[in-house]
This record gives structure tokens, sequence and C-alpha cells, in this order.
């Protein structure tokens, strides 16, 4: 269950046991399990679960009883975030109050899996956007951009601020991309990113990698999005499908 090996096993399981009694999972006043079947449960030493409850204590979300065990604070109380779907574009239309903050807009040397998405063959420098996307004053998404040469060199900073990037290459480049290739998964937020979304390091996040294509299936960006999992879900509908040769759901 705990395979970050960079962040102390305590951290992991305080990181846990902090999303349980927040959530509401685990209720005010509800005893916490045993150190010896915390420890048997995560595969760790009791010292280590110690370490944990001693973090959970210091914060006041739980309370340890001599003899008795520990229990979840009466103080510790539920929280349901609001979370949202959808495009930036989508909140924007829908009058949602977003900005952005640039903390990077250079050339570099692209990696090797942006270079093969963009299909850059010996093109050696790309343009990199590092930002985050806040809505309703609240960090929202840590965005990296990787853009072409052609069309990086007619970005300008500044219009970034104001709307989000496909937007600048549909309305300010005439640019019309029209498919994307996407994958999403689940991570964690790193030392890095963490004091960015104003979260703790270890806190899960939806990380969703994209390349976008024009009209003429030309790759026209490469992004990469790690969404505050509290503040963002991701919704397909499906439609159930059956041939001669298959069965199954497809995105509609």
């Amino acid at each position: 269950m705990l395979k970050d090996k960079a962040i102390p096993l305590y951290y992991q399981i305080e990181t846990i046991l902090r999303r349980k009694i927040l959530s509401g999972e685990l209720q005010p006043l509800a005893p916490i399990p045993t150190e010896d079947a915390l420890a048997q449960e995560f595969d760790v030493s009791r010292i280590t679960i110690r370490q944990a409850l001693g973090l959970l204590e210091k914060d006041g979300l739980v309370i340890r009883q001599r003899g008795k065990g520990t229990f979840v604070s009466e103080g510790a109380k539920a929280y349901e975030s609001a979370k949202l779907t959808g495009s930036m574009e989508d909140l924007i239309l829908m009058g949602v109050q977003t900005s952005t903050k640039i903390l990077d807009f250079s050339w570099s040397e692209p990696p090797q899996s942006v270079r093969e998405r963009l299909m850059l063959g010996e093109v050696s420098q790309v343009l990199r956007i590092e930002k985050i996307r806040h809505v309703e004053g609240s960090p929202f998404s840590y965005v990296i951009n990787y853009l072409p040469q052609k069309i990086g060199e007619k970005i300008k900073a500044e219009d970034l601020t104001t709307k989000p990037l496909l937007m600048v290459l549909e309305e300010n480049l005439g640019i019309r991309p029209d498919e994307a290739e996407q994958t999403l998964e689940a991570t964690i937020a790193d030392a890095h990113v963490a004091p960015l979304l104003g979260i703790r390091v270890g806190d899960p996040l939806l990380k969703v990698e994209r390349t976008v294509f024009d009209v003429k299936t030309r790759p026209v960006e490469c992004v990469f999005v790690l969404y505050r999992a509290d503040k963002y879900f991701f919704n397909v509908k499906l439609k159930r499908t059956r041939s001669k040769n298959s069965i199954g759901w497809r995105a509609v």
C-alpha cells in the first residue's frame, strides 16, 4: 500500500488516517485501530505507527487515552470540498472565477516523450510553460505545456493570464484544435507540487497527459496536468455497444 520510498512511511500513514478523519469515514469519538492492528495493516513497526499518531495528536485530530486507546477528536470536523469537472473553458463559460499564475515561460530542450508526441524530429527546443491555475481564488491544478517552436514563438506570456492556452491558439493564432490523445492516472503530490497547490506532500492528485492535434492531425500542444483530487473529478458518459465480435462500453 505504501509505495513512495521518497516519503517517510509514518508520514504516508498519517496522511491516510488524516484523510479518513477529515472525510468523515472516521467520525468524531470513533476509536482508531490499535497500534498492533495498524502496524499489521501497513506492514510497518509500532514505532512508525506511534510517529504517525503523534502528528495527528499534535494537530488535535486524535486523542490518546492511556489504557483505553486512541480516538478521533470531538473537534475533528468532516469536510466536503466542492468538486468541479470539465475544462477550464467550461468553467469560464459557467461564470466561475479563474486565474493563472505563470511560474516559468522559457525555451528548453524537450524530454524524449514530448519530442515523440510532438513529432519534433531534429528540432532542439520547445516553449515550456509552467503554471498554476486558480479557481475561485484557490489553487486548482499544476500545468506544464510544451509547444513546437513555430507555434511557441507567437505566444505571449501575458495572453495566458486571461484565458486558457487552447483559446489563445484558436482566437489569437487561428489554429483549430480538433482531436486529442489523453491518459489519466492517480498519483500523489511531491515536495515541489504540494506547496504550489496548497496541499500536503503525499496528498492524492489526478494526473492527465494530453497531446492535442489540429484539423490536419498535426500535433500543436503537449500538456501535463496535476489536478487536486479534492477539487476535481473526471466524468464520462458511456453507451453500451454490442456487435457480433464484441460487447462493451464506449464514451459518448
